[in-house]
């Protein structure tokens, strides 16, 4: 008897022709952003991200150009192939910082609750291809296939082999000059380099509100266009 899979994770990549031609340009501008950012936030076994020290509004910065323009062509062909119609959609880069993990760094466990779409483009990967310099990790919080909750966890080895039917993550290696564009909800993490030379990377994230004009049944599940709102007049 089959078994039929159904509500997949929908993750979209793209391995950037340019890569190479644009890398050295890219990396002087984010050691650039780096050097001049606030002072250091984060614990020493985690990555520098750029969104902790002031540095999170690259997608305004001219240097990043060429990627700010890979991410549009890309983010449209994505919600494209999930059905959305962009004739009646607006979308924003709402912030975009780099990241900068050391040996020995990772990034936690979090997803980004303010963006309805995110990516991230790898800059400099060393051993790029292998899980040396640390994976994306996707997490699939829901688990519809485990039967008996906590069945899956750590602290049992109920679980005789791991497969397609009850993974809980997907692992994506990182690939110098790939795009990675995945819905912001997901949580994910980044696992910890093991190599001796920095991974660096540069997230995105990206806003969908309804365009002006659609019908008023759209705003229940799009933001309202910003042009409509009003500020507060505040003292």
């Amino acid at each position: 008897m089959p078994i039929e899979t159904h509500f997949p994770l929908a993750v979209y990549f793209e391995d950037l022709p340019e890569a190479q031609a644009q890398k050295a340009g890219l990396l002087a501008a984010i050691w650039d952003l780096k050097a001049g950012g606030a002072a250091p936030r984060h614990f020493p076994e985690m990555a520098w991200t750029g969104d902790l020290h002031g540095v999170e509004q690259v997608h305004l910065d001219p240097r990043f150009d060429w990627v700010v323009a890979q991410v549009e062509a890309n983010v449209l062909r994505y919600l494209t192939e999930l059905g959305i119609d962009l004739g009646q959609v607006d979308l924003y880069i709402q912030r975009a910082w780099p990241v900068v993990s050391l040996a020995g760094q990772e990034v936690g466990v979090h997803c980004h609750n303010t963006s309805h779409i995110s990516a991230v483009y790898y800059v400099s990967v060393p051993n790029s291809g292998s899980d040396e310099s640390g994976c994306l990790i996707f997490f699939d919080n829901s688990r519809p296939n485990e039967v008996s909750p906590g069945l899956g966890s750590e602290n049992t080895n109920i679980i005789a082999s791991w497969n397609e039917l009850n993974q809980d993550q997907a692992i994506y290696e990182p690939l110098e000059g790939r795009l990675i564009v995945f819905p912001s909800k997901r949580q994910h993490a980044v696992s910890v380099n093991h190599t001796d030379l920095e991974r660096v990377s540069l997230s995105f994230d990206i806003v969908v509100t309804a365009k002006p004009g659609q019908a008023a049944g759209s705003y229940e599940f799009l933001t309202p266009p910003p042009g409509q709102w009003r500020r507060f007049a505040m003292a």
